[in-house]
């Protein structure tokens, strides 16, 4: 009897937060082969992998009370000082909604910096630019500028604010990374501060999208920043997004600025039942004044096929070829080229 009673508390605890929540399943896995020309300098290469590897679990205390984790298995689980959870960890927070007009985010969760590529879950991405992750055909780029990938899953608060079509989020989260005095103590004093508002227009199908972000840096008067403004139309069958995003990085002892901009064009047609095509450019400038003064300009074009073979959920195959062509001040142009095949699933265990 006692058993019994306990099989039913167990039952009443467990399965009513499942009931009402929803535990995702988001996997994308590719056959990846890439090819660099003699100047870029580095190995061609060849392999399957796991591009996209999460769980995530969503539920709700109640109308007003939500909470979110998201794990992804393919990334390091190291915890840091400053947070104490590790890059694997990349949503696990709570939003209590206060009113129709406001709700406050506490925990880890997205700094809303950047366009609308940032926006854009990395299963769907094909195309980066080197603002996403400060990185070209010759591999990582040498300006202290901060990729808008290195800011956009961080701890601390985020509030919401709603007026009718559009929002508006307020960020202030930890510093992006650990800072230590000494080699050992944890000595982190300053914050990234992040606006980001957003606006849907013309029944939804025009949105817009502007950030402004800032984050000093270790030494007094250094300072990150992060302009990010995005337009979307998205009217059946037509998709089109453009992002111009800007990171920059000044050295406080001397005023010196490392800027990347980057702008970003992407084309996608829906209306065929069961195939997407997409179309995608970036084109980006690095301007460095630390350690360097030099300028270097980066193309990249990337054309997609996707395969949808069930309407009603989300599967599907893809094929893609990109190609990056980074031109440095000096020395011959270095370029990288992409052929992915793979496919992607996004699925509700609870279902």
């Amino acid at each position: 009897m006692k058993k019994m009673a306990l099989w039913s508390l167990a039952l009443c605890v467990f399965s009513e937060p499942l009931w009402a929540g929803s535990l995702l399943f988001d996997t994308r896995v590719d056959y990846n082969s890439t090819t660099y020309n003699d100047d870029a300098g580095l190995p061609n290469f060849t392999k399957f992998y796991i591009k996209t590897g999460r769980l995530d679990y969503q539920g709700q205390l109640n109308e007003n009370l939500v909470y979110r984790a998201r794990i992804a298995f393919n990334k390091n689980p190291q915890p840091s000082v400053r947070d104490s959870t590790g890059a694997a960890v990349e949503y696990a927070y709570i939003q209590n909604k206060f009113s129709d007009m406001f709700s406050l985010s506490i925990g880890k969760n997205n700094t809303e910096i950047g366009g609308f590529e940032q926006a854009t879950s990395g299963a769907d991405i094909y195309l980066a630019s080197e603002s996403y992750n400060h990185s070209g055909p010759g591999g990582e780029l040498a300006g202290r500028n901060l990729a808008t990938g290195d800011v956009y899953y961080m701890t601390g608060l985020k509030g919401i604010f709603s007026f009718g079509e559009q929002k508006l989020y307020a960020v202030v989260t930890n510093a992006e990374t650990d800072h230590t005095s000494n080699g050992t103590d944890f000595d982190q004093n300053y914050s990234l501060y992040n606006l980001t508002w957003l606006g849907n227009f013309v029944d939804k199908a025009l949105a817009v999208r502007v950030n402004y972000g800032q984050l000093a840096g270790p030494s007094e008067d250094d300072m990150n920043t992060f302009v990010g403004a995005g337009l979307q139309w998205n009217s059946q069958p037509i998709l089109i997004t453009f992002d111009y995003l800007l990171t920059e990085f000044k050295e406080g002892a001397t005023s010196d600025k490392d800027r990347l901009t980057s702008l970003i064009l992407k084309f996608a047609y829906t209306g065929w039942e069961n195939w997407i095509p997409r179309l995608e450019f970036t084109g980006s400038e690095e301007k460095r004044e630390i350690g360097a003064s030099e300028t270097n300009k980066f193309h990249g074009i990337g054309g997609v096929i996707e395969y949808v073979p069930y309407k009603d959920s989300v599967f599907r195959y893809h094929a893609a070829v990109t190609n990056y062509t980074e031109e440095p001040e000096t020395g011959g142009d270095k370029t990288k080229t992409e052929v992915i095949v793979g496919t992607r699933l996004l699925a509700d265990f609870l279902k």
